[in-house]
């Protein structure tokens, strides 16, 4: 009976290398450093320069600077390529430290509101409150940190589930068939519909205290929450 061949790490190493070096005799002839003649190119290596090209002839459409195969390092299109990456890498550091320094201002804003209207020792104590549309609205909040809790601490940090990934991969890819995909599903419709429940339940709540002044209150505190997940991990990264 025949065993199958190597598995596990070095098995899929010898197949990529079995790839690379397997030739294309439609292609030229070249030497290798050991000196044997072989006719066409390795396929692998003829693949990615093939891949190459087109990255470079598609430069007009997709805007990226591509370099072809055989350009040498300090070239024109080298160093174009080089700067581009360069300039996205920064734009994009930059725009991470703008998001963080605008989540710490509503963080700011959205603690003095709380400290200006007494706002949770009124909704606690005032009997001006409607209570029933309050505790809806608490119940709301509840479910929503329950499920921000399954996505961060049970997926993310004890299953190791990348579940962003999951859920905005396409049904037919590899994550999209992932058996987690439609409990997350399920989780972010259920935060989604608990969000748009505190949304209509509170401004209820308060509005026989602060009445026009309900909405700009709401708004700031909802805004100072959600701001916050900048500083959570798997959202804020």
């Amino acid at each position: 009976m025949e065993q199958d061949g190597p598995a596990g790490p070095s098995g899929g190493a010898g197949e990529r290398e079995a790839l690379l070096n397997e030739e294309d005799n439609d292609g030229p002839t070249f030497v290798d450093p050991d000196g044997v003649r072989h006719r066409g190119i390795p396929q692998g290596r003829a693949a990615a320069m093939r891949i190459f090209e087109a990255m470079a002839d598609a430069e007009g459409v997709t805007g990226v600077p591509g370099v072809r195969p055989g350009e040498e390092a300090g070239s024109h299109n080298w160093l174009r390529a080089e700067r581009y990456w360069k300039d996205k890498y920064e734009s994009s550091r930059k725009a991470k430290v703008k998001n963080k320094f605008e989540a710490v201002l509503w963080l700011i804003a959205g603690f003095a509101v709380l400290n200006a209207t007494d706002f949770i020792r009124t909704c606690a104590m005032d009997p001006r409150i409607v209570r029933t549309a309050l505790n809806v609205g608490l119940l709301a909040i509840v479910v929503m940190l329950c499920v921000i809790a399954y996505l961060i601490v049970w997926l993310s940090i004890v299953q190791g589930v990348d579940w962003d990934r999951i859920q905005n991969s396409s049904a037919t890819s590899k994550h999209g068939k992932s058996p987690y995909r439609k409990n997350i599903s399920r989780a972010i419709g259920l935060a989604s519909g608990a969000l748009v429940t505190s949304v209509l339940a509170f401004p209820v709540a308060v509005w026989p205290v602060w009445h026009l002044w309900s909405a700009p209150i709401l708004f700031v505190l909802t805004m100072a929450a959600l701001q916050s997940l900048h500083f959570v991990p798997t959202f804020g990264a």
